[in-house]
């Protein structure tokens, strides 16, 4: 009887829906998972000395804080975002402190979230809000030039503007300028190819141009639309080779001049799998930021891609889940963060933690080895930048 042969597939609807509300609309998350069996090489790091700069009654330097190191005069550059002020820190003074060698006011209304240092009286100031690039002259107090990285952009595109800092800086290669960023959120059919992370300025036109869209494990699955999304980014000048890191990805992906690129396997030897969101993008629980938060800890991810040339290396940062998931206060703990190290050719070197309290957005890379921001200093009157020397067995 036809109405008999339905019913089979009558319960098996029933069945099917009764799951789906019981899961809630979760979906099972998808497991990317390190593909290399070689064995870990551990590796040395070792925190050396501080080094202090002491702040005024005005500054805070924190983990956003722009900073640009200058290897040949061994300065930091340090840019107060609050107060428009510029200081300039001498690393060879003597004394256990640095005291600023100049403090310089900068006269510009967009509050600033990245800066290049190019000389005494050239600044290139970028201002997030807005994505807009100034060059900006010190002797005359005054913005020569603006550019808008996102002029071009048009309906359709889901370019994104820059989102700068130390571990994903805007490349200055001639009379081209790129910065990398990422958008919030997960669209379900989004175009997949649409959603680019790269913005390029041509300075001698103004044109702007959006490329390189994300990874393939990005094209199906629920990153969480933040932290997963963010790209990191460095660039080997003497190669003119752009390197992207990828959260979700064990890859990294290495962009030549003319925009080709590859994905190269970096990752971790540790057998780890990243895991995707259990729940579908069109979830109004993946805009819940403590959701969000409890994914992003709750599974390992990579960030930084770090260029040495002192070295010859590049040095990729993986973050862990917290060994104990919470505090003692019911707050969501940090995540542990170890350091990759491969040579000139991304081969695998070994790998190693990093020590805690580290501000793994705000560091520099020096001849002895990389400075990161202290973020378990208390001292109001002074910024601690840890010293982390890597050491690798020939």
């Amino acid at each position: 009887m036809p109405g008999k042969s339905l019913f089979p597939l009558l319960i098996s609807c029933i069945t099917a829906f009764a799951l789906t509300a019981c899961n809630n609309g979760r979906v099972k998350p998808y497991a990317h998972c390190v593909s290399s069996h070689e064995a870990v090489v551990p590796i040395s790091i070792r925190t050396g000395k501080m080094l202090n700069l002491y702040l005024d009654s005005l500054m805070v330097l924190g983990i956003s804080t722009p900073i640009d190191y200058h290897d040949k005069e061994q300065v930091l550059y340090v840019f107060d975002s609050y107060n428009k002020r510029l200081l300039e820190y001498p690393l060879m003074a003597a004394g256990d402190t640095v005291q600023p060698r100049k403090v310089l006011p900068v006269h510009v209304k967009d509050k600033i979230s990245y800066f290049k240092y190019i000389s005494a009286d050239s600044l290139v100031l970028y201002a997030y809000g807005g994505a807009k690039l100034l060059y900006y002259s010190v002797s005359r107090g005054v913005v020569d030039k603006e550019y808008a990285f996102m002029k071009h952009k048009t309906a359709g595109m889901h370019a994104a503007p820059p989102y700068a800092n130390a571990a994903t800086p805007i490349l200055f290669s001639g009379q081209t300028v790129t910065g990398f960023g990422f958008l919030l959120g997960e669209q379900e059919g989004e175009p997949f190819a649409a959603r680019t992370v790269c913005a390029t300025i041509e300075l001698k036109t103004g044109n702007t141009s959006y490329r390189i869209a994300y990874p393939e494990v990005y094209r199906e699955h629920n990153w969480g639309g933040s932290h997963l999304r963010t790209p990191y980014a460095a660039y080997n000048e003497q190669r003119r080779l752009l390197l992207l890191s990828f959260p979700a990805d064990h890859h990294i992906r290495l962009v030549d001049s003319s925009w080709q690129h590859k994905d190269v396997y970096a990752g971790s030897r540790e057998q780890i799998c990243i895991t995707s969101m259990a729940l579908p993008k069109s979830s109004e629980q993946v805009l819940d930021v403590d959701y969000a938060l409890q994914y992003y800890t709750g599974t390992p991810s990579y960030r930084n891609i770090i260029c040495d040339p002192y070295h010859n290396r590049y040095y990729r940062i993986l973050e862990l889940p917290p060994a104990q998931p919470e505090l003692a206060n019911g707050k969501p703990a940090g995540k542990r963060a170890s350091l990759i190290a491969f040579d000139s050719d991304l081969q695998y070197l070994g790998e190693a933690a990093l020590p805690d309290g580290l501000a793994l957005d705000n560091f520099f890379v020096t001849a002895e080895g990389l400075y990161f921001l202290n973020v378990r200093n208390k001292d109001q009157n002074m910024a601690q930048y840890a010293l982390c020397t890597i050491a690798i067995e020939k």
